[in-house]
């Protein structure tokens, strides 16, 4: 819904200039259009009822049938269409991946479609999983669906691999079915170790991924200030030729790679495909679906316009235009909102540019959305301690509370204090396994196993600082190239063997270890079900039982292999040695050990996410941090107006994370970097009937607060000296009973609210 409807719609003056508004101008100006928005008369509405479909699927299975009767119409509507080509326009909490599910069971139950002929495509592992276990959960107590029968139900990068290895000419671009998957961070640092082996000159290393991209895409070598081309060329040569080599690819070759192939040879074309979150596709991805289909392929794409937010990954605005300049292809919405309270709704409502009233509330009216002024971000976070800790003395689990931030550098504060407070809290964004010493470790032992050509994993295995015995570094690289010249070794894990034992034969643990690497595949290959791999490497030696960390690290690594040994199980079809493989590159394509079963229930605690990680989530009460302007939006200032909408799409899905309560701040004095005075200005379009506006410095502290504030600052004189957790050490400038000016050596003049001041004498 724009502004001027919904002023409309509540009966406001738009002129009557009581607040200032700079959204309603800056859409007022001659933008771009929205490209992602689907024009309402494209939609194709649904029946008043679906009594004779509903009937008919109950003589084939009354349980599917007695689940789709609690269904709307806009719901039934997608599930039973007949039509070869659907995109489904879901709005945020309209049931989306229920919809999703009972379209496969119908398809599966009712329409007779084999699951192993759907491929389902989904931008998470998460959602991915949820799928899964919604369509196994179905199944009762009946004989469910193998493993091979959902192998085309998953992320992009998992079908990908799928396909690869079932592919007949993989092998005629250097590849056998069993090649590794580099992460992120494994082809950063294989990237690194080819520029320090090969002495190449490439500048800007800390953006070589970006670098590489604009190369290979638009040929482009100068980037930033560059005025003479560097070696980038030679570099990505290189690494395409030690991949091969290796059996190597990373995230990106998957998806190019079986596009090539595809394009070349369609060795799988499914009866119908369905991607969800399809607003988040980048050219690659809808070329892979474009391979994947002929003109007999039935497609069913859902997404929401409202939520595309990752432009910065790829994705496109253009992707839904060219649907709906399709006229064969059937546009249908889900417009009611389940989730969130009206006026919270109609709140977020304001920040779209325009939605023809396809987003509907279905629940009452609800609280206000709340705009709270704090001094700073300690006293927001000692605020907010004491709000969880109310919320939670009145029935409210600490898990149904979330604290929503820009960027991951503002969590770090608020993380500390609710620690410190004994407030239970997760923060949930993606940990890499890097950031967990022990798992990282035995990532890279199976990997070098597994993949004994593996040189980095190899590398990294001997020379983690925490359980290595060699320092990483040039040095090592030279004196193995020296060792190694002109010898013959089947394979660089060999090599490497033969290395340790001569330039490094005093380190007999780690002899034993590679030693234990080489046999693993053969030990693995014995025909049992349990493998005790832990004993078999001697991993105790080396995470030291008499460390302080070894109850902690054991354990991980010992919950990680057995979680290897239940996917072994589970999947196994004959060859455990390829399907230790196949669960070595889950983890890499997953990013950590978890590989099985359910989703992974996080611990009772306050959510610390930022917006992005929050999307799919919802909480009943949410506090988005620090939202000034240049935090929301992130002030960039060589992006246009499209950045500006989709930073105003990103703060529309912070507020429809909640249900029932939903309260953004802004700081006087914020330490965010980049961030100006006062709120952003996106939410200047919320209109005031909508909003309950506090500001925190007047209005929290009671009475017998103020006296004890006052009472403190007897103690804070000027010219004291006092340390801060964030500034450190300095003096004190000022102080009164509501204000302590500090001044620091390296940060200059700072303020802080005399309620909330961290400092202390020293």
């Amino acid at each position: 819904m724009s502004l001027k409807n919904l002023h409309r719609k509540l009966g406001i003056n738009h002129q009557s200039g009581d607040e200032f508004d700079p959204i309603a101008a800056f859409e007022a100006e001659d933008l771009p259009e929205n490209l992602n928005l689907i024009p309402p008369e494209r939609f194709t509405e649904p029946k008043d009822n679906y009594k004779q479909e509903l009937k008919l699927v109950a003589e084939k299975n009354a349980s599917l049938s007695a689940a789709l009767e609690h269904l709307n119409p806009y719901q039934l509507q997608a599930i039973f269409s007949d039509e070869q080509k659907v995109v489904l326009s879901a709005m945020v909490g309209s049931g989306k991946t229920t919809v999703l599910t009972y379209k496969l069971l119908y398809l599966h139950f009712i329409k007779g479609i084999p699951l192993s002929q759907m491929a389902v495509l989904t931008f998470t592992n998460k959602a991915a999983r949820e799928i899964r276990e919604r369509i196994l959960s179905f199944y009762g107590d009946k004989m469910i669906p193998s493993s091979q029968e959902l192998r085309y139900f998953g992320t992009f990068h998992s079908m990908a691999r799928q396909l690869l290895k079932e592919h007949p000419k993989l092998q005629d671009l250097g590849f056998t079915p069993s090649f590794s998957i580099m992460d992120q961070e494994a082809k950063e640092d294989f990237l690194h170790r080819l520029i320090l082996s090969h002495e190449l000159n490439v500048k800007y290393q800390n953006k070589l991924d970006k670098r590489l991209k604009l190369y290979r895409h638009e040929k482009q070598i100068l980037y930033g200030n560059m005025k003479y081309p560097d070696d980038l060329p030679q570099l990505l040569q290189l690494s395409r030729e030690e991949k091969q080599a290796n059996n190597l690819m990373d995230f990106d070759d998957l998806i190019s790679i079986v596009n090539w192939l595809l394009h070349r040879d369609k060795s799988f074309l499914p009866q119908w495909i369905i991607v969800d979150e399809f607003q988040d596709c980048n050219e690659d991805q809808l070329e892979f679906i474009n391979h994947l289909s002929n003109k007999d392929t039935s497609f069913l794409a859902v997404g929401d316009p409202n939520q595309s937010i990752y432009a910065w990954r790829g994705s496109t605005s253009k992707i839904l235009q060219n649907y709906v300049a399709d006229s064969s292809c059937c546009m249908m919405r889900l417009p009611l909102n389940y989730r969130t309270s009206s006026q919270l709704l109609d709140a977020a409502a304001c920040l779209l540019q325009k939605d023809d009233n396809n987003l509907q509330a279905t629940r009452p009216e609800g609280k206000k959305l709340i705009i709270r002024n704090h001094f700073d971000d300690h006293q927001e976070a000692h605020y907010l301690v004491q709000k969880c800790r109310e919320l939670n003395q009145t029935g409210t689990p600490w898990e149904e509370i979330a604290l929503l931030f820009r960027t991951r550098q503002q969590i770090g504060l608020f993380e500390t204090i609710f620690t410190k407070e004994g407030i239970p809290c997760e923060m949930l964004s993606k940990t890499s396994l890097r950031e967990q010493p022990a798992l990282f470790w035995l990532q890279r032992i199976m990997l070098a196993a597994f993949h004994p050509n593996d040189f980095d994993s190899i590398l990294q295995v001997f020379t983690s600082t925490e359980f290595g015995c060699l320092k990483m570094g040039k040095s090592l690289i030279t004196a193995y190239q020296k060792f190694t010249w002109e010898k013959k070794f089947d394979t660089k894990l060999e090599a490497f063997s033969a290395f340790m034992k001569g330039k490094h034969s005093k380190q007999e643990y780690h002899i034993q270890l590679i030693k234990a690497l080489l046999q693993l595949p053969i030990y693995l290959q014995k025909e049992k079900m349990e493998h005790d791999i832990y004993s078999f490497l001697s991993l105790d030696l080396f995470l030291k039982p008499t460390s302080v960390h070894y109850q902690k690290n054991a354990g991980e690594v010992k919950n990680a292999l057995q979680e290897l040994n239940q996917f072994a199980r589970k999947n196994y079809f004959g060859n455990w040695l390829e399907i230790y493989q196949a669960a070595m590159s889950q983890v890499n394509l997953e990013g950590h050990f978890q590989i099985n079963g359910n989703i992974k229930k996080e611990n009772k605690g306050v959510r610390l996410l930022t917006i992005h990680a929050a999307k799919g989530l919802e909480f009943d009460y949410v506090f988005l941090s620090g939202a000034n302007s240049g935090i929301i939006p992130l002030d960039r200032k060589k992006e246009g107006h499209d950045y500006l909408k989709e930073e105003k799409r990103l703060l529309f899905v912070a507020l429809t994370r909640a249900r029932n309560h939903m309260e953004i701040s802004w700081h006087t004095q914020s330490s965010a970097w980049n961030a100006q005075e006062g709120p952003s200005y996106f939410l200047n379009s919320i209109p005031s009937t909508l909003v309950e506006r506090i500001d925190t410095k007047t209005s929290v502290i009671k009475e017998p607060e103020k006296q004890q504030v006052a009472e403190t600052n007897d103690k804070w004189q000027k010219n004291m000296k006092i340390k801060h957790p964030k500034y450190g050490e300095g003096i004190i400038l000022s102080s009164n009973l509501n204000e302590i000016t500090c001044n620091f050596d390296k940060f200059g003049k700072k303020s802080f609210a005399a309620a909330w001041a961290s400092i202390v004498k020293i």
